[in-house]
């Protein structure tokens, strides 16, 4: 295309982020589908100037038919500057074809783009540093402003075509910056950069797709990269569909900023994925997805890989190891692989949770600012890695990648090392073919050259992806650590068979599962439960405590108690609630042990809602029941069974019968 003049602009270079300019004059283009505006006069068609009309047909085999013959309006920008828009159009595109030494810099201003048939932001050619983080092609979200883009793709018509696939789709190097609003809808990806990088360094950005939402990095070394800003990426559920939350065929950085990244519910993908290294070195980061993509060990922020042992899409609350949440996420889909990190993970030990009431500021499922949390279900983890079907994306038997691009090392600046071309040489006679006399002049000029059918993808390859066990044994205890972030068949579900004091034919395997699964009564070692180990009072008043789903509890008067004590929620709760009533009063006695009696009565308390009743006889030792009216209430609700001899009343009571009454209950 013809362009005018350069318009005179004074860079300034901002260090090691960005590129950023200032412009003699700002141009102003106002949308609507009746014309198009630039500053304040018709927009012309003659393509000499700054921004100017074009028409375009985008038809392929992908448009529907009531499309096939649409001509979109293309506002094609040819000068450096600063472009704000504003408005409302459909079939409408904005196009950027600059000179290579042109920095251009989009403003959105209250826009409402739709393009049916192409990208609705397509930049074709501008000034790119091809340096991480910098860019000259810049989309600004102008503060305070709402924005809507909806894009659609195009396919390759000739052999040297780009395929856009995105409703924002650029050539060379592209960075976002501001502080409003932008909601991306593509019908294939949502935002992309085909060759060169992608920087993120503000606005709120969220990206609704049926393939990647954000997708960087064709040319197999570049860099995704957020510094800032809020960004909240989702495939659709739909399940023809499939996508990566956040895909780079080259490397991922984030930095800063929030960056949720979901990818499809049902597909083998994962919510953060890169060829060549993804790293997490700040901000607050969520990933899901049903794939395993590693992040890198080197990366300079602790975070937490889970990999469950069944997909959940329950709210996943993390606390330290006083139970206090740094990190809570509630799921719109079922996942098995779910990364996340924040500024607040340190080295130490912590608590996961599924379930459970929360309270705090809530944005697309992510809370801050929590102020409670009470009633998960908490996990454990280790043994076998059970879930083997995300280990996807391995490379091609006998294909190795260059020595010196391993995955995690990433080139200097972009650029790639001096003896790739001979690597790669020797790559292509793995697979018995020669490599194009183009290769590297493709590369150098930023394009992505064809590769031999059954190598696509694969430069550099994927690394492996085989995920170790994170402890030899069952364990709630995740011990976060820069050694250890990865944690393998995360579950709420015990088997009794685990504990090795437990067998399958003992006649409370049942309860103690599903009492263990829930949380409601744990192990006494990582490997025994001590079926026959008499209880507490405490820990008899913890395990109603959870069963009734860990409620809010107040402070406890109780004289002899320790607010550091693990049973003190329990206590407060129990003498807030009356379960306590006929059994303690002024003193707890925790370490007392409990009978059966005491414990039926709790229950009582807990449950029985006042019922009185009589009990039969037929018990040997009926009379010597004291809490007649609990008794009777657990015969008759199945809480204990009637064909036993005796009661046993004062009888301690062990945590085999604890489970089983528990589990009896029905909650």
């Amino acid at each position: 295309m013809k362009k005018r003049a350069l318009a005179a602009l004074t860079v300034l270079c901002v260090a090691g982020t960005q590129t950023a300019f200032a412009a003699t004059t700002e141009t102003t283009v106002s949308l609507s589908d009746d014309k198009i505006l630039v500053n304040g006069k018709e927009i012309t068609e003659d393509e000499t100037a700054a921004v100017y009309l074009d028409h375009k047909n985008e038809t392929h085999s992908d448009v529907p038919q009531e499309l096939a013959d649409l001509e979109n309006r293309v506002i094609t920008i040819t000068d450096g500057g600063t472009y704000i828009f504003s408005g409302r159009a459909t079939d409408a595109q904005i196009a950027v074809a600059a000179e290579d030494s042109d920095d251009v810099r989009v403003v959105l201003n209250g826009v409402d783009i739709t393009c049916r048939t192409a990208a609705a932001i397509q930049v074709y050619s501008g000034s790119d540093p091809r340096t991480e983080g910098e860019y000259g092609v810049t989309i600004e979200i102008a503060e305070g402003s709402e924005n809507v883009v909806n894009g659609s793709h195009t396919k390759k018509t000739d052999e040297d075509d780009i395929k856009h696939d995105a409703a924002i789709s650029s050539n060379i190097s592209l960075g976002f910056e501001g502080n409003g609003d932008l909601t991306v809808n593509g019908d294939n990806e949502g935002i992309e950069v085909k060759y060169g990088h992608l920087t993120f360094n503000g606005g709120n950005i969220t990206i609704n797709s049926n393939d990647d939402p954000i997708n960087g990095s064709e040319d197999g070394y570049a860099v995704v990269t957020i510094n800032d800003g809020y960004i909240f990426s989702s495939v659709t559920s739909d399940p023809q569909y499939e996508g990566d939350g956040l895909d780079s065929n080259g490397y991922i950085k984030i930095n800063g900023g929030t960056a949720i990244n979901l990818a499809h519910p049902y597909s083998m993908d994962s919510g953060i994925d890169s060829d060549c290294g993804s790293y997490i070195n700040g901000g607050i980061v969520v990933g899901a997805g049903n794939m395993y993509d590693p992040i890198e060990e080197d990366s300079e922020q602790l975070y937490m890989l889970l990999q469950f042992s069944e997909s959940t899409d329950d709210l996943l609350v993390v606390t330290d190891e006083n139970d206090t949440p740094i990190f809570a996420y509630d799921f719109p889909y079922s996942y098995t692989y779910i990364a996340f990190s924040t500024p607040e993970l340190e080295e130490g030990t912590y608590h996961v949770y599924l379930g459970g009431e929360i309270e705090g500021v809530e944005k697309d499922g992510l809370y801050t600012e929590i102020t409670s949390y009470t009633g998960g279900t908490q996990l454990h983890h280790g043994g076998a890695v059970v879930n083997d079907k995300g280990f996807g994306g391995q490379r091609p038997e006998g294909m190795e990648p260059p020595e010196g691009m391993q995955k995690g090392e990433r080139p200097a600046d972009g650029q790639l090392p001096a003896d790739f071309e001979e690597r790669m040489k020797e790559e292509f006679e793995k697979w018995g073919e020669e490599m194009p006399d183009d290769f590297m002049e493709k590369l150098e000029k930023g394009e992505r050259p064809e590769m031999p059918e059954g190598m696509e993808g694969q430069m550099p390859p994927r690394g492996d992806r085989q995920m170790a066990s994170s402890s030899d044994t069952i364990t709630e205890e995740f011990r976060l650590s820069k050694d250890s972030k990865t944690f393998t068949n995360v579950s709420s579900v015990v088997n009794a068979s685990d504990f090795t004091d437990v067998a399958k034919d003992d006649w409370y395997y049942n309860a103690v599962t599903s009492a263990a699964s829930k949380g409601i009564l744990k192990g006494a070692t990582e490997t025994t439960f001590a079926p026959t180990a008499t209880m507490t009072r405490g820990e008899a008043l913890e395990a109603i405590y959870a069963l009734a789903g860990k409620p809010a509890a107040g402070e406890a008067t109780f004289s002899d108690i320790d607010a550091n004590a693990s049973y003190y929620a329990a206590a407060a709760w129990a003498e807030k609630n009356g379960i306590l009533t006929d059994i303690a009063e002024g003193k707890l006695a925790a370490e007392t042990k409990v009978t059966r009696e005491e414990f039926v009565q709790m229950l009582y308390n807990y449950l029985g809602g006042g019922a009185e009743g009589t009990l039969d006889k037929k018990f040997a030792d009926a009379e010597k029941v004291t809490a007649e009216n609990a008794f009777a209430w657990a015969l008759d609700s199945h809480i204990l069974s009637g064909n036993q001899e005796s009661l046993r009343p004062s009888a301690l009571l062990t945590k085999a019968e604890a489970a089983t009454m528990l589990m009896n209950t029905g909650k």
